[in-house]
């Protein structure tokens, strides 16, 4: 019987060493990528506010999320959209050649500027003004 016991015990130690190991071996992976993370963490700050993706006054919340896995992937997706959005802005499309820049302005909307109560004398607006409408007046 103590035969058997002793049997036991030995093969419960056995288990119980091979997953002590183990667990070591991930924890040791796991500090392993954290340092690694914590050694670019400073330079992939400096290159997100370069790159205007992180606004200066945002800079601690930014070193902040690049602590935490999940925060950083949430900081790489809205960078990335910030990105694709300018991207989209700067690029002209053969299409978008000779398209007016304000929507209003050659399609009969009509908008609700008003040069007599508009507050800055002399405004340059591609809206037609009280002086303009005058002339047109007397053209027709």
């Amino acid at each position: 019987m103590n035969k058997a016991l002793a049997t036991k015990v030995l093969s419960y130690v056995a288990v119980t060493s091979a997953l002590t190991k183990r667990s070591l071996d991930e924890l040791q992976v796991h500090q392993s990528s954290q340092e690694k993370a914590a050694s670019i963490r400073g330079s992939v700050l400096n290159v997100l506010l370069q790159s205007g993706c992180v606004p200066e006054h945002q800079k601690q919340a930014a070193e902040a999320m690049l602590g935490s896995h999940a925060e950083t992937l949430q900081l790489l997706k809205t960078a990335a959209t910030k990105l694709g959005q300018s991207q989209k802005q700067l690029s002209k499309q053969a299409s978008d050649l000779g398209q007016g820049v304000d929507p209003n302005l050659g399609s009969g909307k009509t908008s609700s500027y008003d040069s007599m109560t508009d507050g800055y004398v002399g405004r340059k607006t591609g809206e037609k003004k009280a002086s303009d409408l005058a002339i047109l007046k007397v053209l027709n």
